[in-house]
């Protein structure tokens, strides 16, 4: 599990997940937000790969209501768990960080018809590098944007993603897809996104890039889902 550190800033609640190659996840009560992520590059230099300015949403339903309350959180043996009560609607955002490098964002809605979410990484000159067999892709023009039309199921092995006995990420059973490898030749980090869901798509943004995915499973009465972002040092 990582070490947790809760501080207050302003009126918001801040959570420190630090994993023990030192790479740190803030994220915030404040609409259940990441603030930030900090990475060690081969160099062993910390890069900002995700700032404040352009920090992670969670998008529950519309998402206005929800983007703007401060949620209930609590630590847990995973990360951080934060929850939400809009009249008839709940949320459930749990934020998590393996050894491996593995940002993993889980989330429960009820009375709710979807959950959506989106990050923005600051990479510099970042593009989609490659996808998992079995996946396809559309580009539209320019825009550098890539809807998965087809995602690839990922089969779930022991030993994936550098499982950590220590460190355990519960993986949804409706299982993962792979949504793209992404690559920053400047800063040689790859970032290779896996979601529950079916509507993935990566774009090339002002500042970096962004990847949102949306849809859930329902299970239980609730919908549920989940993304994993990887990160990799490479040549």
């Amino acid at each position: 599990m990582p070490s947790i550190k809760k501080e207050t800033v302003g009126e918001a609640t801040v959570w420190t997940l630090r994993n023990t190659k030192g790479n740190e996840l803030k994220v915030t009560d404040l609409g259940a937000r990441v603030v930030s992520m900090r990475f060690r590059d081969k160099n062993f230099t910390n890069q900002f790969v995700i700032k404040d300015d352009v920090a992670a949403a969670i998008l529950v339903d519309d998402g206005n209501d929800f983007a703007k309350i401060r949620w209930q959180g609590e630590e847990i043996i995973e990360g951080v768990k934060l929850t939400a009560q809009v009249g008839s609607k709940s949320a459930t955002v749990t934020y998590s960080i393996s050894n491996d490098n593995e940002i993993s964002i889980t989330y429960e809605a009820a009375g709710i018809d979807d959950i959506s979410a989106q990050m923005i990484f600051t990479l510099p000159d970042a593009d989609v590098r490659a996808c998992q067999k079995g996946a396809a892709w559309e580009k539209f023009g320019d825009e550098k944007i890539y809807p998965v039309t087809q995602p690839a199921e990922v089969e779930m092995e022991l030993g994936m993603f550098g499982y950590d006995p220590g460190c355990p990420i519960d993986y949804l059973d409706a299982g993962l897809k792979n949504a793209a490898n992404v690559f920053s030749e400047p800063a040689s980090i790859e970032i290779i996104v896996y979601a529950t869901q079916n509507e993935i798509h990566a774009q090339a943004v002002d500042g970096g890039f962004l990847f949102k995915t949306s849809g859930s499973n329902v299970a239980d009465g609730k919908l549920k889902a989940q993304t994993v972002y990887m990160l990799k040092n490479r040549k």
